[in-house]
């Protein structure tokens, strides 16, 4: 689990690949060449001296340079961009997007492949003109630098427009919900209540400040299994935590633990703490990055309600999908179904509050804003299958007219407002389709 985040994380990661490609293309066609008859090289081996062949990965190292100070510029401008107008939050992107992982070790291993071929072309003692492999691998090279560009320039283009922004975090924040939801294939239904158990619970601190990135629930179980353990996890994934804070509370049923006993350790040990919030496994974070979008384009520096109800229609397509997925808290249990592991989530009625009360707040006074709110309460209230879920929609509903009443007080589009309210709450008492947006809507 943690070399997983290290290695998405890490800055060095794909740069150090491209090195030890590149590295290891000049070891094989510079350092010790194939022979020319191979079938890999057979017509692709350029007839050159040793000079021209320095001169000629010199030339390709001069134009990789060029072309990546080009497309670090492009990208610069793209990220600020991103940053001022929608959301620092939503560099990642930028920065976990494909054309930055193709483009980056591409032109590292091209740079190193050349800076290796010239330092050993200085010792090949050949002078005469002779097939030289090396030549053609750089311009083989130099053309994958240039195909990794387009595609790396084509991707971050994509990246300005604001229908492409918020979808792909709506696509992300799904498969991220999908994941989650695969995990719980192990959970059991949970209990109204936990049970109760005679003993001492003990607490587990957090070893470090940050917030929780993940847990592993199997790894608890098995530790639950294994020691005879009921372990109650008090946090949730993405909530901030300080060093020496409760995580959670454990129970032997061998007998009192303890105090700083090597199974609480245990147990620390499978709550990953990072120093930020990791948007693979922490679908708040999706649904904040949405909204974020949402909020800053109705500020009053950049004024694009559009966009604001662009993030609101991806927001209404991820919580209808979630309202198929369990959501709520975990209960694992061991083989002769004892729970064994309580852990708490999110319900469906929390992320719909995330996504909708400081949206409500300040776009009351929009009314395509408002529009959109009702049609998500109303779309997430007719896919809703608890009752508690069904109550959430409702009070949002109530909420959004609220806040709209407040902010528009005698204006003429408060009537049209108020009856397309009326007649989302009778179709959802009523199970009936929901109304037609009017035209101010669009």
């Amino acid at each position: 689990m943690r070399s997983q985040v290290w290695a998405r994380n890490s800055v060095w990661l794909l740069p150090a690949v491209g090195a030890v490609l590149g590295a290891g293309l000049a070891g094989f066609f510079v350092v010790n060449p194939l022979d020319t008859n191979h079938w890999l090289l057979r017509g692709l081996a350029w007839r050159t001296s040793v000079q021209q062949a320095r001169a000629g990965l010199g030339s390709v190292l001069g134009v990789v340079l060029t072309i990546l100070s080009i497309a670090l510029s492009l990208s610069l401008l793209v990220l600020q961009n991103i940053a001022s107008q929608y959301s620092p939050r939503l560099l990642r992107l930028f920065m976990h997007g494909l054309g930055f992982r193709i483009l980056i070790p591409t032109f590292v291993a091209t740079v190193v492949y050349c800076l290796v071929g010239m330092y050993a072309f200085g010792f090949v003692e050949d002078p005469g003109v002779a097939p030289r492999p090396a030549l053609s691998i750089a311009m083989l090279l130099l053309v994958c630098c240039g195909m990794a560009l387009i595609f790396q320039t084509t991707s971050t283009l994509a990246l300005v427009r604001a229908e492409q922004i918020v979808r792909q975090t709506k696509a992300y924040s799904l498969k991220v919900a999908h994941r989650l939801d695969r995990r719980r294939r192990l959970d059991v239904e949970q209990p109204l209540s936990a049970p109760a158990h005679s003993g001492t619970w003990r607490p587990v601190s957090s070893p470090s400040s940050g917030f929780v990135v993940d847990i592993d629930a199997r790894a608890l179980l098995r530790l639950a299994e294994a020691r005879e353990l009921v372990i109650h996890v008090d946090v949730v994934i993405g909530e901030p935590v300080v060093r020496g804070g409760r995580l959670g509370r454990v129970l032997s049923e061998r007998g009192a633990l303890e105090e700083d006993s090597p199974m609480e350790r245990a147990v620390e040990r499978t709550v990953l703490i990072g120093p930020w919030r990791e948007p693979d496994r922490d679908l708040a974070l999706g649904v904040r990055q949405l909204v974020d979008v949402a909020i800053k384009a109705l500020s009053p520096g950049i004024n694009d309600p559009s966009t604001a109800v662009e993030s609101l229609d991806q927001l209404t397509v991820l919580l209808c999908e979630l309202c198929a997925l369990r959501q709520g808290p975990r209960v694992l249990a061991d083989p002769e179904g004892r729970p064994r592991v309580f852990l708490p989530a999110l319900e469906l009625g929390d992320y719909l509050l995330l996504a909708t009360e400081q949206i409500s707040r300040y776009g009351a006074g929009e009314s395509a804003v408002v529009l959109r709110l009702l049609r998500l309460a109303g779309e997430v209230g007719l896919r809703a299958r608890r009752e508690q879920d069904q109550r959430a929609t409702r009070e949002v509903l109530h909420q959004v007219r609220m806040d709209t009443e407040s902010a528009l007080g005698g204006s003429s589009r408060l009537p049209l407002l108020r009856r397309y309210a009326d007649e989302v709450e009778r179709a959802l008492e009523h199970a009936e389709p929901l109304p037609p947006l009017p035209a101010l809507g669009f």
